[in-house]
């Protein structure tokens, strides 16, 4: 993930925005931004709440970020590998 991507989850994280993670599996992950962790793999990952509680996803597996809400900031957001 570019520099530049990463400035998107940082202001999904800054607005608490609901958003909808497609990873590069193919599985979909829905929820509020809220931060940004290391995890034990010492990978960054986005942690969101989701309606099953608080999970973090590591962002090297995320292929694209979508708001579900209307912002000006971005809509749809393809990540680079």
């Amino acid at each position: 993930m570019k520099c530049a991507e990463q400035d998107y989850i940082e202001i999904a994280c800054l607005y608490k925005m609901p958003i909808i993670l497609t990873l590069r599996h193919g599985d979909n992950v829905k929820g509020v931004a809220k931060d940004t962790v290391y995890d034990k793999h010492k990978r960054e990952c986005i942690v969101l709440e989701s309606s099953t509680g608080e999970l973090s996803v590591a962002l090297t597996l995320i292929q694209s970020m979508q708001a579900q809400e209307a912002n000006p900031h971005f809509s749809l957001i393809h990540f680079s590998q």
